[in-house]
């Protein structure tokens, strides 16, 4: 997880919940976020009205809030951004309280576990299916972890790879069951209705498939692609799938009525 562009108080073995006459110990640290999609800017700090949390206050100030999160967005909430500023609230377990959490050298998806609280994302997909479009808005990184949250509420592990990696995948997705494991290879595209994915961005991706051995590569796209993309990928329907802006309206929907 990136490291807040600003902190106002340090965390101390002593530090307790921010929550007044709570007397907890400190479990999560507290941060205001807010992101602006016209020009990938991001504001990310540490909340100075509330920047500690115990599970409890940190559970029930989720529970209570009020407001959708999004892109300039107001959201009240009982305990955290107490200024009433633009954005919203993330959370993240102190490496103190948790060190096996923290931990980031065992393997897929521990880093998962230190992003934003469920719920947040939640919120976000929720807006995301009432406003499809929206998802154009988005910058590039945050329709990755759109798309990687998707692939999450299905039952996979996801990880969103590091950003200055160059190979044709940008979500590792790992479904486990009675049968064994299965690893999806992710490419995403968030372009322009206009823009459609071309024949190469597919080579590409099942270059990389048979590279890694990985089970399926699937392109998600907030466009459409080419006639040749088409055809490269229709006899290969068992190992490649070219997922456009209507499937990922029907990924939202099944989210929205709880199909997915």
């Amino acid at each position: 997880m990136a490291e807040p562009t600003r902190r106002y108080y340090a965390y101390k073995p002593s530090t307790l919940c921010s929550v007044k006459a709570c007397g907890g110990p400190a479990e999560f640290e507290v941060y205001l976020y807010d992101y602006y999609p016209w020009d990938d800017g991001e504001f990310f700090e540490q909340d100075c009205t509330c920047p500690f949390l115990c599970r409890k206050h940190m559970e029930e100030n989720e529970t209570r809030v009020k407001g959708a999160r999004g892109p300039r967005g107001f959201v009240i909430y009982p305990f955290t951004n107490q200024h009433g500023a633009q954005g919203y609230t993330k959370y993240a377990p102190l490496n103190e309280v948790f060190p096996l959490i923290i931990d980031t050298s065992g393997g897929l998806n521990h880093r998962q576990l230190i992003s934003t609280y469920a719920s947040v994302n939640d919120e976000l997909l929720a807006h995301l299916a009432a406003n499809p479009s929206a998802l154009r808005e988005l910058n590039p990184r945050h329709f990755e972890g759109v798309v990687a949250e998707l692939f999450r509420k299905r039952g996979f592990a996801v990880e969103l790879t590091p950003r200055t990696r160059d190979g044709g995948r940008d979500v590792l997705a790992v479904h486990s069951d009675t049968l064994g494991k299965s690893l999806y290879l992710i490419e995403c595209k968030r372009y322009a209705p206009s823009r459609k994915v071309g024949v190469e961005v597919v080579r590409g991706l099942y270059g990389v498939l048979q590279a890694d051995r990985a089970t399926k590569g699937i392109i998600v796209t907030t466009s459409s692609y080419t006639k040749d993309a088409l055809a490269f990928a229709t006899p290969l329907q068992y190992q490649l799938s070219l997922r456009d802006f209507e499937a990922l309206k029907e990924w939202l929907s099944m989210f929205r009525s709880g199909r997915g």
